[in-house]
């Protein structure tokens, strides 16, 4: 898979952080605020952090992450291969390199999706999008206005405002271009729709289930008071051996 890392060196941020960089993978879909972090069990080495999230336990999650060691490995050392050589070599504030150019190729991917709702909430769904060797989580499908569905990347608040007094938010990850957007897009709302109709089946062979429970207890409870009424009656009947 084509793709393209791309550092920038930060001089007046956090003591910490020492470089911001971005990953595009295939001219299509754009990864972003990965920063490289003093390490500080070692002076002089950085390692690579990728954003996370806090999810409902309050744990933090990787908002997208390597799926395999060998990719991990490969794109980890070339994020801090590019910064070094931003660092050592480069006399510019930014360095981008590219691999894999010869593969003109939009990335393949896959998608998962989890319908979900929630009072007070337009989230109708939570997704998944595995690229080759790479998975991008926290994406949500929204319900607007009439009903129709769209797609949200994941994304965080700036210390921005709009027009209209409220905070610009911005993606950590989204398409580059129009065509890959669309084709993303429609993937995930399709596998809504198929995720909901499954749901929908399950919980009609669900109910099924519990009825013919329900028929069968209802049986044997009925058999059970025929067997009990049918011994009342016996033990109602006059000995005869007696009235001879």
């Amino acid at each position: 898979m084509k793709y393209s890392i791309k550092v920038n060196e930060v001089r007046n941020g956090s003591e910490n952080v020492r470089g911001i960089a971005s990953v595009t993978l295939g001219d299509s879909f754009k990864l972003n605020n990965i920063t490289i972090v003093n390490d500080p069990r070692e002076a002089g080495k950085v390692f690579v952090s990728m954003p996370s999230y806090k999810d409902s336990k309050e744990e933090y999650k990787s908002i997208f992450n390597p799926t395999t060691k060998e990719f991990h490995d490969e794109l980890y050392d070339n994020i801090l291969g590019a910064f070094h050589e931003l660092t050592e070599n480069q006399a510019k504030n930014s360095y981008t390199v590219e691999y894999n150019k010869n593969d003109s190729r939009m990335p393949d991917f896959n998608v998962r999706v989890t319908p979900y709702e929630r009072e007070g909430s337009s989230i109708r769904g939570m997704a998944s999008i595995s690229f080759n060797g790479l998975a991008v989580n926290n994406v949500t499908i929204h319900e607007g206005k009439e009903g129709k569905m769209f797609v949200s990347m994941p994304s965080y608040k700036t210390s921005q405002i709009d027009d209209k007094g409220k905070p610009v938010y911005k993606d950590i990850c989204h398409p580059v271009t129009a065509k890959f957007r669309d084709k993303l897009d429609n993937a995930i709302l399709q596998e809504y729709v198929n995720a909901r109709e499954q749901a929908k089946t399950k919980d009609s062979v669900i109910d099924k289930l519990n009825e013919g429970k329900k028929a069968v207890a209802q049986k044997a409870s009925e058999n059970k008071t025929k067997v009990r009424d049918a011994k009342s009656r016996e033990h109602d009947q006059p000995d005869r051996s007696d009235a001879r």
